[in-house]
């Protein structure tokens, strides 16, 4: 069996969510949001073409575009641990730490996006997600700067990020004709995503995760 890239570490084998504590920002696509309304249509689409059992999929009601990350329990080496923050620091004062520095730094409200194309690979199945003009990129753009001064860190490939939603991680990888209709879903959700108007997506805000299953905007025991 050939398992996806994320299986061993933010899941196990038998499809289970492994623990992977830790924050981030996000903007949520709640239910009355078209863009919810897409997402759920893309993993339908992935249903009917009968390549569910390839991946694991995200509850609905977490899905959301990650502004900017934050750190993580399992990662605390010096290029993605702000330096204020002690290497052995425990959860909790890491949150405290976070949430005072993120929210610092004024909120650019919602945000104001448009579809990219879907991605299929052997990490996971995303859609990417594209500032709806130049003024949202701008904001967008100067927020996670700002962010990232406020928290004391510069993730790497910070300029270069791709904003993208989350709705399902490889489990398996596929087969060679299981491979060729991912190819065509591809083609078909890239068509369905180029013919949407711009989406809105709620204002960012601290989000707090034990695993990839939940991300919650309040804070969680550690």
């Amino acid at each position: 069996m050939l398992y996806g890239t994320q299986i061993g570490k933010k899941f196990c084998e038998d499809g289970t969510a492994s623990s992977y504590p830790g924050n981030t920002v996000v903007s949520d696509a709640t239910p009355e949001t078209l863009a919810y309304q897409v997402m759920s249509q893309c993993l339908a689409m992935l249903k009917d073409a009968g390549l569910s059992e390839l991946f694991i999929p995200l509850p609905e009601d977490s899905y959301h575009m990650t502004v900017i990350r934050g750190v993580n329990d399992l990662v605390r080496v010096p290029e993605f641990w702000p330096a204020a923050l002690p290497g052995d620091a425990p959860m909790s004062l890491v949150d405290d730490y976070m949430e005072q520095a993120i929210n610092s730094v004024p909120n650019p409200g919602a945000m104001r996006m448009r579809f990219g194309e879907a991605k299929i690979t052997a990490e996971d199945f995303r859609i990417s997600m594209l500032p709806a003009d130049e003024a949202q990129e701008k904001a967008l753009r100067s927020y996670r700067d700002r962010v990232a001064d406020a928290v004391g860190l510069r993730l790497p490939g910070h300029d270069a990020y791709t904003f993208h939603i989350t709705l399902a991680y490889t489990w398996r990888l596929p087969d060679d004709k299981q491979q060729g209709s991912i190819d065509s879903l591809k083609q078909r959700m890239d068509e369905l995503l180029a013919g949407q108007p711009v989406v809105e997506l709620h204002p960012p805000h601290v989000a707090f995760y034990r695993d990839m299953l939940s991300f919650s905007a309040q804070r969680i025991p550690r």
